[in-house]
């Protein structure tokens, strides 16, 4: 059968010589992977609507449950260039795209996961303090997942200072709107803190090594 689906693309696989493999949260779904045939030949009509941080609107075929929907057909609803074009600004966006793939399941709908990690992309592009605002949407999505910070230093007595506590706190409950303007933020601390806890806690994302990269070389972010 065919559907129509809209979905965020977290990552693509060189599946064979010119098929791809993406995975995609999808608004109807949740998470899922899908083949696309030939995506990887040159001039293909399908390349550049199943990149990684691209929001799509999919055709796609699913016969049995054993086997792997493909992609038939798409349209691009969001191409997300302002991150796309920029060095750091993509490193951001793909490791919240790690984070949403690591911490969704299959075949489970989330469609405030959904909007949470469209947004975060939205916002990547323009704001001022975008570690800032990737933290914020890890605690969020890891709260969505039953991986709440708060829970961690409650249950595990582990202890952390009061003003980094605080940042946390404003951090997980601020909107994309007013990521820019909180005051009382100690940006890198604070993501040290979350980052340790994924790194001792949960399993590490891989990019993990590219941020702290950034970090170290002091990269200057085009606004």
């Amino acid at each position: 059968m065919y559907y129509t689906i809209k979905g965020l693309v977290l990552n693509t696989k060189i599946k064979d010589e010119y098929d791809k493999l993406i995975t995609v949260y999808s608004y109807e779904w949740g998470k899922i992977q899908a083949v696309v045939p030939s995506a990887k030949k040159i001039a293909a009509k399908l390349s550049s609507s199943t990149e990684p941080l691209t929001e799509s609107e999919f055709m796609v075929f699913s016969g049995h449950s054993s086997v792997r929907p493909k992609i038939t057909g798409a349209n691009i609803i969001e191409n997300n260039t302002k991150i796309k074009m920029n060095f750091n600004r993509n490193l951001y966006a793909l490791y919240t795209a790690e984070i949403s793939d690591k911490f969704a399941p299959f075949n489970l709908k989330n469609t405030v996961k959904y909007d949470l990690i469209a947004r975060i992309w939205e916002i990547l592009g323009t704001c001022k303090y975008p570690k800032r605002a990737i933290t914020a949407f890890t605690l969020r999505f890891l709260k969505l997942s039953g991986y709440a910070f708060s829970d961690y230093l409650k249950n595990s007595g582990a202890f952390v200072n009061k003003d980094i506590e605080k940042a946390i706190k404003k951090l997980s409950n601020c909107s994309g709107d007013d990521i820019d303007a909180l005051e009382g933020i100690e940006e890198e601390k604070t993501w040290n803190c979350v980052e340790t806890y994924l790194i001792n806690y949960i399993r590490r994302p891989a990019l993990s090594i590219f941020l702290q990269k950034i970090g170290k070389r002091n990269f200057q972010l085009t606004k």
